[in-house]
């Protein structure tokens, strides 16, 4: 392994080579640690990384087994509790371990498949756990079992609660007939996000539901389902397709990402970050951050990463010009208010494929991903290298004003003249592209006056467009040169 410094950012590389290695999930810390877990061939894998990049990992192993470690939640004990599954040719099951803080397991239980799904065929994989309010752990783990067409299989899912020593207490597989055909009968339901209500103990699943659309489910504290949902957005016809969430807006509505293939565009898929309704599933306040001729896609975990209101990251997979492209990553600083506040894109010839991300106790974040040489990379951001971009709006005198766009050339603040442009209704947005049409800022314009002012200075030197667009029409579209 490689460590690589600078402040409070790292870069850890784990050097795998042509060995199976693959990282799940991650959390971090109380003591704003991150630590992850996964599997290096038939060993399972945790490592444990502080906040300047110093390092310890553990292999565990079991001779004649596969073990892989699937997910991982702090606990307020200090350990840590993390699922995982063993295999070998005759049995296949889950396995919950407690680990200490130097990654010792301090307790483990096997459990075998249970009645519902205890055919040989099906196994086990996948998996998302959360910590519910009496402290006690909801785990919700994928069944890859024979469908009732021959030689054909679908996803379900497990839920169970268990404590903190990891002794399961109770149990609920639903199985392919349940809720109707719509929700399960001819299609996967593959998790890719859970959490616990706000105000109760109901557990909200996002997962693939109808055709290709992603669903939730809701249940109360035994897992009896209340609620369910197809995620759509109204204005495309297209399905929605893989969706993550980590924030809840109120008891009834949350935030998340997805994102739409563009049925007039071929080649072009685009992320969608909004806010939908529980009762509905309508994402009904959404925006769009596309390009052309770039695919964006979210990740298998993590996509949508809060640390609080103001600092929530959207991770995703970007390709560009077509399906075949090298993967590459794109991360959005974003906060609850669909705003766009900073970004970073990875093109280059490491062709950075990511795979989960989590957020740290500084507001920063830890991505995972892989590159082309047999690498992976787990790297530390900080909030600041995002180059978050203030705005206001004041009020001017009319001949202070000495350009549409001004100074321009900029190498600090840039002054545009928005006499006439309404900005009390939040329907006002300023945007910032960089040279290949990447988006660079989306705000909301609030205020009154008649002069909107950008501290620009965090930007790369290097020419830039701007528009202000108010609901669907853009006011003012010009260009500026930071140096």
């Amino acid at each position: 392994m490689a460590v690589i410094l600078t402040a409070q950012q790292w870069n850890l590389t784990i050097e795998h080579l042509n060995d199976e290695f693959h990282i799940c999930e991650g959390c971090c810390t109380a003591n704003n640690e991150t630590i992850f877990v996964g599997y290096w061939n038939s060993d399972a894998y945790i490592v444990k990384i502080d906040e300047y990049g110093n390092y310890i990992d553990n292999r565990l192993s079991v001779e004649s087994k596969t073990l892989k470690l699937l997910t991982i939640i702090s606990l307020e004990n200090g350990c840590y509790f993390v699922t995982g599954v063993s295999k070998s040719n005759d049995d296949d099951y889950l396995w919950v371990l407690v680990i200490d803080d130097d990654l010792n397991i301090v307790s483990e239980h096997f459990y075998e498949k249970e009645e519902e799904y205890a055919d040989s065929e099906f196994y086990l994989y996948g998996g998302k756990t959360a910590v519910d309010d009496d402290g006690t752990i909801i785990a919700c783990v994928n069944v890859y079992m024979p469908f009732y067409i021959p030689e054909t299989y679908r996803i379900r899912a497990v839920y169970m609660r268990f404590n903190a020593d990891g002794e399961r207490l109770n149990s609920v597989f639903i199985s392919p007939g349940e809720y109707g055909s719509s929700l399960f009968y001819s299609t996967n339901f593959e998790m890719t996000s859970i959490m616990i209500a706000p105000n109760n103990d109901d557990l909200l699943v996002i997962g693939r539901g109808e055709g290709n659309c992603y669903s939730f489910l809701r249940f109360d504290y035994d897992f009896n389902m209340i609620q369910h949902n197809v995620i759509y957005e109204p204005t495309i016809t297209w399905s929605t397709n893989d969706t993550d969430s980590d924030h809840w807006i109120d008891d009834n509505s949350i935030l998340l990402v997805t994102y739409q293939h563009d049925p007039d565009i071929h080649n072009k898929a685009m992320l969608v970050y909004g806010k939908a309704s529980l009762d509905d599933g309508i994402i009904y306040d959404d925006i769009w951050i596309n390009k052309k001729d770039t695919l964006n896609y979210t990740i298998g975990s993590h996509s949508m990463c809060t640390a609080n209101d103001t600092t929530i990251y959207l991770v995703s997979l970007a390709r560009l010009g077509n399906w075949t492209a090298p993967a590459n990553m794109e991360i959005y600083l974003t906060n609850k208010n669909l705003e766009i506040l900073g970004t970073k894109y990875f093109y280059d010839e490491m062709y950075y494929c990511p795979f989960t991300a989590i957020t740290t106790k500084d507001y920063g974040l830890v991505t995972v991903s892989r590159n082309n040489d047999k690498r992976t990379h787990i790297k530390k951001f900080l909030r600041e290298d995002f180059n978050p971009i203030p705005c206001s709006v004041s009020e001017t005198l009319k001949e202070k004003i000495t350009a549409a766009a001004y100074p321009n050339p900029t190498n600090g603040t840039l002054n545009i003249d928005i006499s006439g442009i309404s900005t009390n209704d939040n329907d006002v947005r300023f945007k910032i592209f960089n040279a290949d049409g990447r988006i660079c800022l989306d705000r909301i314009v609030n205020g009154t006056g008649n002069l909107l002012t950008v501290d620009v200075s965090g930007l790369q030197n290097g020419a830039y467009a701007f528009q202000i667009v108010k609901g669907n029409k853009t006011i003012i579209s010009d260009k500026f040169i930071k140096e």
